[in-house]
């Protein structure tokens, strides 16, 4: 079974740089630049998505409602958030709330990248 992580960002720069880091393990990428891309993806691909990172600044959909409709619709399946404007405040509530296992800063170290997307990895429930 092919494992997939999927990241929602705006900036092709920024999903460039996550495919470029996890390009020697174990996960292919699939890439969406907004929410209903996302979506779209996961429709056709949600078996197979094990994370899901997710910015939180985009145009139309925000990450905010990203990340809840994901909670929703996938609630087993992990998301990590990766931003340039951290929000501590934001941060918590996210944690508080379940809604996404880590919560990274962009530019995000490779090493730091890889380990978040395998501890979520390996917290996915397939059945709950």
């Amino acid at each position: 079974m092919k494992h997939h992580v999927l990241v929602l960002d705006d900036e092709a720069e920024v999903r460039a740089a996550v495919r470029l880091q996890l390009k020697d393990t174990r996960f292919e990428i699939l890439e969406a630049e907004n929410a209903q891309q996302a979506i779209d993806l996961l429709a056709d691909n949600a078996i197979t998505v094990d994370v899901i990172i997710c910015d939180v600044r985009m145009p139309g959909i925000s990450g905010v409602e990203a990340v809840a409709y994901f909670q929703r619709k996938y609630p087993s399946t992990p998301v990590i958030v990766l931003t340039g404007f951290p929000d501590t405040a934001l941060a918590v509530d996210f944690m508080k709330k379940k809604d996404v296992v880590d919560y990274l800063t962009k530019p995000v170290e490779k090493e730091r990248l890889i380990a978040a997307v395998e501890n979520a990895a390996k917290g996915r429930k397939l059945f709950e």
